[in-house]
């Protein structure tokens, strides 16, 4: 799935000619309310995942100026219908309504849009640095992956957990026999506490993200799966050793 990377550029040139107006032909909803604050959606022609979705494109494609419009709540929701609103019908809307603005763009401070995402951008070429260049012990540092997705680390302490499973393994018989409590009930029952709440976590964070992206089908069809997927395999059966 593609990530929603967009590039600072991109984001001011569409706003710049917006004209502080949905893109949906007639709509008067803006942009903006009275307090400066965005309260309109970003809408990919071409979908991330779900309505229109093209997988030829790459990331950098999907996120372009081109494939990229503001409209209000209602109109998003509408021009979800993909037989109706096809990529065509949107270019062309796309264009009909920057062309009303092009020649008097709008000037929009993107201070309250960019400070958090700068924060943490900046925050996370920290971490990558100082894990790189400053660590106490170079030759022993653990590295980080500032970069990655919730999914990626997600996915990364999953496979840590089934390699600490697979050292469990090798312990001579005389030793899991002298600490047979802490071999077959303590690592157990701690290995499966945490891939149980590993799984709340990622739902959570799935409900998050839904929450801020209520029309996204690809996150909706993902939080379906996983809550599934806790209810009939481990809300049913994890348990603990004993």
């Amino acid at each position: 799935m593609a990530k929603r990377t967009i590039n600072s550029q991109v984001y001011k040139t569409l706003l710049a000619r917006s004209g502080n107006k949905c893109a949906f032909p007639g709509c008067p909803n803006s942009l903006f309310n009275q307090k400066y604050e965005f309260i309109a959606q970003l809408c990919h022609i071409e979908g991330v995942a779900g309505e229109r979705f093209n997988p030829k494109l790459s990331d950098e494609q999907i996120n372009s100026y081109e494939n990229i419009m503001f409209m209000c709540y209602e109109h998003h929701v509408e021009t979800n219908d993909e037989i109706k609103f096809t990529v065509k019908v949107l270019k062309e809307m796309k264009v009909e309504h920057e062309g009303k603005y092009i020649l008097s763009p709008m000037v929009v401070s993107m201070a309250h849009i960019f400070s958090l995402r700068k924060e943490t951008e900046e925050y996370w070429k920290r971490v990558e640095i100082v894990n790189s260049t400053e660590h106490v012990v170079p030759d022993l540092k653990i590295d980080i992956n500032a970069q990655a997705t919730y999914d990626e680390l997600n996915d990364e302490l999953n496979s840590c957990l089934n390699a600490l499973e697979s050292l469990f393994s090798v312990f001579d018989k005389t030793d899991t026999d002298k600490y047979w409590e802490i071999f077959n009930l303590g690592f157990p029952n701690h290995l499966t506490i945490s891939r149980v709440l590993i799984e709340q976590m990622r739902i959570k964070y799935y409900e998050a993200n839904l929450a801020n992206n209520p029309h996204d089908n690809a996150i909706k069809n993902k939080l379906e799966e996983l809550r599934k997927l806790f209810i009939e395999n481990t809300a049913k059966s994890a348990g603990h050793v004993d």
